[in-house]
């Protein structure tokens, strides 16, 4: 999937938020590749529906939408209707999220922040265990 969506209040300047929208611009571009690929190769629709998500929010500068639209749709077909695709797409984006944290925990400058970020690795991997049981249902 495309890249995180940059946030609209590090633009400085007026070059910066030409940068930002011919990266936007690209990103949204490579997802519409991506969504009409992914439809000739019988990609889940919740799949494609989080990739026109991430478009969308790429083309508006609103990354709330899309963190939005993941979370329901997690919560929704997930959680509450135990959808396999769902729970497998909760899955990948949980196991990402934990790698990107254990990262950042090794260039933490104190230890305070490792700690934080130590509760949320634990977090994180309580989920991904959750999760893996629920598929394994």
């Amino acid at each position: 999937m495309a890249e995180q969506i940059q946030n609209p209040a590090e633009v400085k300047d007026d070059f910066g938020v030409y940068q930002m929208w011919l990266r936007n611009t690209h990103l949204t571009e490579e997802l519409q590749g991506d969504i009409v690929k992914g439809i000739k190769a019988g990609e889940s629709a919740q799949s494609l529906l989080l990739k026109c998500a991430k478009a969308l929010s790429l083309t508006t500068n609103n990354s709330v939408f899309y963190h939005e639209i993941e979370k329901e749709l997690f919560s929704v077909y997930g959680e509450a209707l135990g959808q396999p695709e769902s729970l497998a797409l909760e899955l990948e984006a949980t196991k990402a999220r934990l790698e990107k944290i254990k990262a950042a925990r090794e260039q933490a400058d104190t230890e305070v922040v490792r700690d934080d970020m130590l509760q949320a690795i634990r977090a994180h991997e309580q989920r991904v265990a959750y999760l893996e049981k629920r598929l394994a249902e």
